[in-house]
Formats: structure tokens, sequence, C-alpha cells
């Protein structure tokens, strides 16, 4: 029983015991001990040393350098894990330009922790970065970030695509005049994402110039990022908004037999089905979770002959809403959704 006026503390006496002892950090720089210090500030740079034991416990930072295309010959040139660490380090203080480098030069701490002999200048970092051939590098970056995601790409997962609008300022490589429903007028990049859905895996970004935006300009990408992995470890299902909804990306998923989720706008011809359904007196099936669905189908246009695609309007109330979902898959007939 605790005394009136007495207070507990937060830690148990084993925990306050524990935190008081330093404890062994392996890093790719060797071993290092780690300890609390509740009186000192807290400093973004902080958590360096374990995140330093994380690449180093997958073995990722080896090979993210082993496998690199940066080569120097001779015995004066940088050491190529120095020019990788400080662009490394760089990014993790959230530099995003060379001259940002410059102020990790003074660091004799964190560099060692990714078995670096010291930092290098911003000027060996752009040169060594144009040194790269372009499409060594790419083969390079995504397959480093595949390795990372492979093992968990055996499960059943979505694969979610979008684009993303990003108004440039400034004079930078792509950037042009297109759509920019933000800031019209400016010149933007097209970043294409593809990730997994409901995790915040990102399987690739093809960033492109701003007349680049349609959903067509992604396909390439999409398609050479899924042709590379085993078909094991491909998406259960791909999803995307309606500016995918278009006979290219259909016709190349159903190629590939790859279903497919994508929203479409609403028509004369989708409005006139869910009129049509509405007034028929369709019956609505629950379908759990508070949702209720009836059936419908519409042929497109474009489809090859014979071939038809389901269209399923969301419905919230007795109301449609402005969106209308396709999928690829046959035979036809899909659910209109109500809550």
């Amino acid at each position: 029983m605790l005394e009136e006026g007495s207070v507990r503390s937060a830690d148990p006496e084993g925990e306050r015991f524990l935190r008081a002892l330093p404890w062994p950090v392996d890093t790719p720089g060797g071993r290092y001990f780690a300890e609390f210090d509740d009186e000192a500030p807290v400093t973004r740079e902080g958590q360096l040393l374990f995140f330093a034991q994380f690449l180093h416990a997958g073995g990722r930072w080896e090979r993210f350098v082993s496998n690199t295309p940066l080569h120097y010959v001779g015995n004066r040139g940088s050491a190529v894990v120095d020019v990788l660490g400080t662009a490394t380090l760089s990014i993790l203080c959230g530099h995003w330009r060379y001259a940002h480098i410059n102020s990790v030069r003074g660091d004799r701490l964190n560099p060692p922790l990714l078995n670096m002999s010291g930092t290098v200048s911003e000027d060996v970092v752009r040169r060594a970065m144009g040194r790269i051939e372009e499409s060594a590098g790419m083969e390079w970056l995504n397959g480093e970030l595949r390795a990372c995601v492979e093992p968990v790409l055996s499960q059943p997962w979505i694969l979610d695509i979008d684009v993303t609008i990003k108004p440039i300022y400034g004079q930078q490589q792509g950037a042009e005049l297109g759509h920019n429903p933000h800031k019209p007028g400016r010149p933007s990049h097209a970043y294409h994402s593809y990730l997994m859905a409901n995790t915040r895996l990102c399987l690739g970004v093809e960033v492109l110039s701003g007349k680049e935006h349609a959903a067509r300009h992604a396909l390439p990408g999409l398609w050479e990022m899924l042709d590379k992995l085993p078909r094991t470890q491909w998406p259960t299902l791909l999803r995307g908004d309606c500016s995918y909804g278009n006979e290219v990306l259909l016709s190349q998923a159903e190629a590939r037999e790859l279903p497919c989720l994508l929203k479409l706008r609403q028509t004369p011809g989708v409005k006139t089905l869910i009129k049509q359904a509405l007034r028929s007196g369709a019956a609505w099936q629950p379908s759990g979770e508070g949702w209720e669905t009836m059936e419908a189908s519409l042929k497109l246009q474009w489809l090859e002959p014979g071939a038809t695609r389901s269209v399923g309007p969301r419905s919230t109330g007795l109301g449609a809403s402005g969106r209308a979902g396709t999928t690829s898959t046959r035979p036809p007939g899909r659910s209109a959704a109500r809550r």
C-alpha cells in the first residue's frame, strides 16, 4: 500500500536498473553501446544509431553499397561507401538539395555507424551522381527497393495506382506546363505512384513531366515493375481512380489476367443505367458491414465483340454518387452499393 501523498514511479525498479546500463547495438561500422540520458535534449539524428542497426541486421547497407554501379579507378578517388553514406545521411536529415550536404560535413559521430571513414563535399556527391548512367542507376535503385518488399508480397495484397501533380518553383528538369489544378499556369511534375494498399509501402514512383499526367504514361513503368516479379508475388487486384478506367489499361490487364477495379465517370450511358435500375424496383440485397447492393451490367462501346464489362454505381441513401466502379472480370454483373 502506498502512503498518502506518495508518488509511484513510472518505471519499476528493474526497468530503471536496465535503463541505466548501456546495451550493445551492432551496426555496419561495428558494435556501439547506447544509453538513455533523460536530461539531454532530443535531436533528430539521435535515432540514426538504431536505423544503422536495422540496415545491418538485414544486410541492406552492405548490399546497397556492393551493388552500386558507381566505381572509381585509381587510389585518389573517394571511397564509394563515403559518397553513398554522405548522400544517405543528408537525406535522413531531411535535406533535398546538394547544397544542404555541407551541413553534415563536420559530423564525426554518425559516419562511422555506416562504416564510413568520413563525409565528402557536395561537389563530390554531385559528380558521383553524374558518373552513374541513368538506366543502370534506375535498375540498381529499383532492385534494392524491390528486395526490401519482396518478402511481404507472397501474401494477398492490392496494388493502388495514382498520380500526383507537384508544382515546381524555379528551373528543374522536366518541369513543363500541363494539368495543374492547384497552381494553374505553373510548371509541374507528375508523380505516378504504385503503392501497396493499406500500408505505407511504396513499390515505385515514375517522375514525369507535367504534360505526362495521363494514366497511359504510367503503364510502361507499371508493367515493367510487375513483369520483374514472380507471378506468385503479383497483386490480387489492381485498383485505380477514374483516369485509369480506359481501354488501354483494361485490355493490357486482361492480357496479363490481372483483375482490376477502377472508377468510371458517370457518362450519359452510366446515368441511364442507374435510372433504369432504380426505377425497375431492383431489390437491394444486404452485403454486410451496413452496405446493400444491387446488380446491373453495361457494355462499353470500345470493347471487342462479345466482351462485356459490368458497371456498379455507388449510392448513398437513394441517390447515386458521381462515380461508378468498373471491373474487368467476367461474366457481367456488378453490384451498386448503398449504405
